[in-house]
């Protein structure tokens, strides 16, 4: 497709996230369910708030998988429990193609036959690429079907993208948040202030410039502070051990420390901290 289609594609589904409130910003961090960290949330359901937002995102991944799939006549479009479903299944509609919904527990309905049929998948955001790699994936292999094409809606690019590289998809997305997606939040939309434009920008697009970020962040007082009221909460405790446990554990034994230094001026017990934060 036109690359000028492209970005306008862009930029109309950018407004339409933003109109939906489909992001969050801060000028520390968020944690992520996989430990690591990072200056925003995207929801892409948020679409669904707005028929019209919602009906053009339709259109405009109809558009870009007929463009793709223009040379196969017969494939059958598959979405993954539960939130690919918003887009895979009107979409198949859309495309007049036959659909089946996976679960992660391996089932899929309606029960299809897949052998030696051509498959592609639609989903409504690209993050760590886990599901696809530990669920949707091997269902459609093991059921006989072939997969190389899969869409997003969204796409964090970060890890995703490796992962769908070593599955050997070719991906595509209507929204990838990459540098022009930062720039076009900023400025026209004025959405982000310098600051996290700056935490955007400097986070990069590689997974190691993403870690240096994240390292630079959790040593830094606002970062530290931020871990801290996490490990405060009882409710996101859990979030901030993830994080030094799993995220970063080279982290680990310096933040550790440091926590346990204010442990008085929060009422903690020290020795739970360690316990807690343990090997």
């Amino acid at each position: 497709m036109n690359p000028v289609l492209r970005k306008e594609m862009q930029e109309r589904n950018l407004n339409a996230l933003t109109r939906n409130n489909g992001f969050q910003f801060t000028d520390t961090f968020f944690p992520y369910t996989s430990g690591q960290i990072g200056p925003y949330y995207v929801n892409s359901e948020s679409v669904l708030r707005t028929p019209q937002d919602y009906q053009k995102a339709l259109e405009d991944l109809k558009n870009v998988i007929a463009e793709t799939m223009k040379h196969s006549s017969e494939y059958v479009i598959s979405g993954g429990e539960t939130r690919d479903w918003i887009f895979s299944l009107p979409l198949a509609i859309e495309l007049g193609k036959p659909t089946f919904m996976i679960y992660k527990n391996g089932k899929i309905k309606p029960p299809v036959e897949l052998k030696d049929m051509e498959v592609i998948h639609v989903g409504d955001l690209n993050n760590q690429g886990s599901s696809p790699r530990d669920y949707w994936i091997p269902t459609i292999k093991t059921r006989g079907g072939i997969i190389r094409n899969i869409f997003f809606y969204v796409d964090r690019l970060e890890d995703g993208v490796e992962v769908m590289e070593e599955l050997e998809l070719k991906h595509n997305a209507i929204v990838p948040l990459n540098s022009h997606a930062w720039d076009y939040l900023q400025s026209p939309l004025k959405v982000v202030t310098a600051e996290v434009h700056r935490n955007l920008r400097e986070r990069g697009e590689t997974k190691e410039s993403r870690y240096e970020w994240a390292l630079k962040m959790l040593r830094s007082d606002r970062g530290f502070s931020r871990l801290a009221d996490l490990y405060d909460d009882s409710n996101n405790r859990p979030k901030a051990i993830n994080i030094l446990t799993r995220g970063y554990p080279e982290l680990r034994d310096e933040l550790t420390d440091r926590l346990v230094d204010i442990a008085s001026e929060r009422n903690w017990d020290p020795g739970k901290i360690r316990e807690d934060l343990a090997a």
